[in-house]
Formats: structure tokens, C-alpha cells, sequence
């Protein structure tokens, strides 16, 4: 059990001490995509030293990675990527300063939310309770962790595809999924995050200029 002055030093812990130069730029993104009016959701994360914390820690840390996890992982960290195969295979167009325009412009969104709440990583919080999680190191893995990121975007793009080709809905919204849930195999994020970056998503999807 932790003792009450660890818990309450626990629940202090942030992922840092807020934006730096590059996330504020990111902030201060102009809106062309997304209606330039608008009210994010605000949901809590659960607190660090909640038991709820604790279960998806303990869960992060069951998950198994091998050579195939991995590939995975790092193939959907590559959202542009990955959505512009999805779309050359089955012949439709790469939107490229579209994908481009809404990968920054969610990003604008993420980056309000995620020093909003400021939630530590995984790994931050698992040094304090000693549980290995032993995740796939990643570069876009540098800022607070709720909601991800990956999550937003992934749902997104999937979302916006899926209904403009309700034939490959199921597929389009399969590969939003397949992104968001590649940050819980990475153990970069909670299964909270991603959880809450699908609630941010399905308000950004209404906010999208027709």
C-alpha cells in the first residue's frame, strides 16, 4: 500500500513543466480545416495514484512485444505513411496537403488538451510503482500523454475516409484503430489516453469545414 505522503507526491508528478518553444508553435496553429470557433472536450485523466492508474499500468506491462509487435508499431507511427498505402492500394487518391493540413491542425488540438492535463508517460509513472514495462522507444513519444495523439489523428483520417468511401468504411476505420491501438502496444500511452483521443476525434470530425 502507499503510504499517504507518497501518493500525495505521486499525484504531483506531470509529464513537465509545460510547452516549450516547439508545442507552442504548434498551439498557435492557424485553423483551415476545422472550424476556427470551437470547445474541446474536457474528461480528466484518472489521477496518478489512482487504482485505475495502477490496472493500466499492470495491464501495459502484460503485453507482449516481439519482432512483430514492434514492425507494427513502428509502421503506424508513421500516420501519413500508412494512410497514403492504405489509399494506393485500393486506387483511390493521396490527398497529400489535405492529410498534411489535418495531421498539423489536430495536432493544434492535441497539444492544447494534452498541457491541459499534463499527464506523465507510462514509463514515468512505472518507475514510481517498479513495474518493467519495457516499451518500444519512439520519437514522437515527447510530450504529456493524454489524450494521444497517434489516437486523434488515427480516428480522424479513418473517420473522414470511411465516410467518404462508405464502401471501405470498415477498412478506413480499421486503420484508425490500428493506429490508435499501436501506442498502447508501444507503451507509450494508457489505455485512457486513447480512450479519450476517440472522444476528441468524434468532436473534430463534426468540426471539419464542409
Amino acid at each position: 500500500m502507499i503510504k499517504l505522503k507518497n501518493l500525495l507526491e505521486l499525484n504531483k508528478i506531470t509529464y513537465n513543466l509545460g510547452p516549450t518553444g516547439k508545442h507552442k508553435k504548434r498551439m498557435m496553429q492557424p485553423l483551415t480545416i476545422f472550424e476556427s470557433e470551437y470547445t474541446l472536450p474536457n474528461q480528466l485523466p484518472p489521477e496518478n495514484g489512482s487504482k485505475e492508474t495502477l490496472r493500466e499500468l499492470k495491464y501495459l506491462s502484460e503485453i507482449a512485444e516481439d519482432d512483430d509487435i514492434v514492425k507494427e508499431v513502428r509502421y503506424f507511427d508513421k500516420i501519413k505513411e500508412s494512410f497514403r498505402e492504405l489509399l494506393e492500394m485500393n486506387n483511390l487518391p493521396y490527398e497529400k496537403d489535405f492529410v498534411k493540413s489535418v495531421l498539423r491542425e489536430t495536432g493544434k488540438f492535441t497539444a492544447e488538451l494534452k498541457y491541459r492535463y499534463n499527464r506523465p508517460r507510462p514509463f514515468q509513472l512505472a518507475k514510481f510503482y517498479g513495474i518493467e514495462l519495457n516499451g518500444t522507444l519512439l520519437e514522437s513519444m515527447n510530450s504529456p500523454s493524454y489524450p494521444s495523439g497517434h489516437a486523434v489523428q488515427g480516428y480522424v483520417l479513418g473517420g473522414y475516409y470511411a465516410k467518404k468511401y462508405p464502401k471501405l468504411k470498415e477498412k478506413f476505420l480499421e486503420y484508425g484503430e490500428n493506429v490508435a491501438h499501436s501506442r498502447i502496444c508501444a507503451k507509450a500511452h494508457y489505455p485512457s489516453d486513447k480512450q479519450f483521443g476517440k472522444v476528441v476525434a468524434n468532436r473534430l470530425l463534426l468540426m471539419i469545414k464542409n
